[in-house]
């Protein structure tokens, strides 16, 4: 009786541990689903959170990248000032060295003549005084003779006159080159500034039309598309129309397709009257008013394209609308004039895009689009091996079959000749020789199945049951389950 009851007391305790180490490995088991929960979440979060800093450092690499460009434009069009200011100051000492070799060539004459005239008057002088001394003393000199001694007191004088001719022949010539050459590139700046007002004045006569710079604007923005081999690579719509919710058409100029069903929305703008009117401005004052007047219009345009709404009218697949301006100039003044345009538009969705802005923008989403089609045909790729390798091992499947039929085929005729050698031919035999024919029985062999087997390829099956997986070589085929 007492070794029953501590029999029992010992099967109580048993299985009291063996309760407890279930519970206790059902709670163990449930604290680490929980545990691995947390920890799934925390990855989520960190995830979003990366992704979160990933984005706003892009959009602040964006802004810093448009503001390095904005200093490095007006840096350079204060080098070209600069420059024009050289060559005018350039301009201006070669016409006040003209006019001073001018003066010098004026002062040169003016002393030559009162020397060519201090000189004449000494010479007739002398050759009077000679003259006269020659008379008294040599009255009765010939002819010949006084006028060869008065060539000879006078040719001085001649050579003396023909050099100062010279002289002031030579210095009239490169005074009148001087000054040919000059006037020679004063019509040609004055004819190519001209020409120059005249295009200016009819390009900018012609794009005081809306539906101009409208046509202007989605045209620089083809040009941008063809340039990024966005017309291969990526679906655009230009002229693509929306319907708000409370009716109204809207009608961004172009719809970037991206991967994932996303979408950019790009409305083109040329805002160029007030623009226009600061370039023709002369007087300080006035051109700083007009560019401050460009830079309030460009906000106007981000207001009224922030009220259209596009994200609530194409749907949650709009991640931003582009602002696109057809010219440097257009956007590099306005963000001189205002530098903070550019985050009062990124405030409200809407980015500032010039040409070098837009193409590497749209570059980029091709090369997103190229990557997209390449996993598509890689995943292509993959469904079309596995179904081909599903076919292969059907076919695999129907072969075996056929060696199976036909070595059940091959057993049943061996097996018939077997029972024809033990059972009727000797009876055959017997009946042969009572007949007395001549003619005799013909032999009959077993087949010999010997199987064949690849070297390279055997198709098995695990445990000889259906629906497992086959095997080649003794390795298990992937997709045959």
């Amino acid at each position: 009786m007492t070794i029953m009851v501590l029999f029992l007391c010992v099967i109580a305790l048993l299985l009291g541990a063996i309760g407890g180490w279930v519970v206790g490995s059902a709670r163990k088991s449930a604290e680490a689903r929980k545990a691995l929960a947390q920890r799934d979440q925390a990855l989520v979060e960190r995830d979003r959170a990366a992704a979160e800093r990933e984005k706003a450092k892009i959009e602040r690499d964006l802004m810093r990248a448009e503001r390095e460009r904005s200093d490095a434009e007006r840096l350079a069009m204060q080098q070209r000032v600069e420059d024009a200011q050289q060559a005018r100051a350039a301009a201006d000492a070669r016409v006040a060295e003209a006019e001073k070799l001018l003066t010098n060539h004026e002062e040169m004459r003016r002393q030559l003549e009162g020397t060519f005239a201090s000189l004449a008057q000494r010479a007739f002088q002398a050759a009077g005084e000679n003259l006269v001394a020659m008379n008294k003393t040599q009255i009765d000199g010939t002819l010949d003779t006084k006028k060869v001694e008065i060539d000879g007191l006078l040719k001085p004088l001649r050579d003396m006159l023909e050099q100062y001719r010279g002289e002031v022949l030579k210095s009239e010539r490169v005074r009148n080159e001087s000054y040919g050459g000059l006037q020679e590139q004063i019509r040609a700046l004055l004819a190519a500034q001209e020409s120059t007002q005249r295009e200016a004045s009819r390009l900018a006569n012609v794009l005081q039309s809306p539906t101009v710079r409208g046509s202007w604007g989605e045209n620089s923005l083809r040009r941008c598309i063809e340039l990024a081999g966005m017309s291969e690579f990526c679906d655009f719509d230009v002229q693509f129309t929306v319907v708000s919710d409370d009716g109204r058409r809207l009608r961004p100029d172009l719809i970037v397709r991206l991967p994932n069903n996303r979408a950019i929305a790009v409305d083109a703008k040329a805002p160029l009257n007030e623009y226009a009117s600061a370039a023709d401005e002369t007087d300080e004052t006035r051109k700083r008013e007009a560019l401050a007047a460009h830079a309030k219009m460009l906000r106007r345009h981000i207001d009224g394209l922030s009220r259209r709404d596009y994200q609530a009218s194409i749907g949650d697949t709009l991640d931003f609308t582009v602002m696109y301006l057809p010219g440097e100039h257009f956007l590099s003044a306005a963000l001189v004039t205002d530098p903070s345009l550019f985050e009062y538009a990124v405030e409200r969705k809407i980015y500032l895009a010039s040409p070098t802005v837009l193409l590497p923008l749209l570059r980029a989403v091709a090369a997103g689009w190229k990557a997209e089609r390449t996993e598509e045909n890689a995943k292509k790729l993959h469904d079309a091996g596995v179904e081909l390798f599903n076919r292969f091992v059907k076919v695999m499947e129907h072969v075996a079959d056929v060696g199976t039929a036909l070595r059940r085929t091959v057993e049943k005729y061996n097996g018939a000749i077997g029972s024809i050698d033990r059972m009727l031919w000797p009876k055959g035999e017997e009946l042969q020789r009572l007949a007395g024919s001549g003619k005799e029985l013909g032999a009959l062999n077993q087949i010999e199945a010997v199987p064949l087997e690849s070297s390279k390829l055997r198709l098995t099956m695990q445990n000889e049951e259906p629906g497992l997986l086959f095997a080649i070589d003794g390795r298990p085929l992937e997709g045959t389950s």
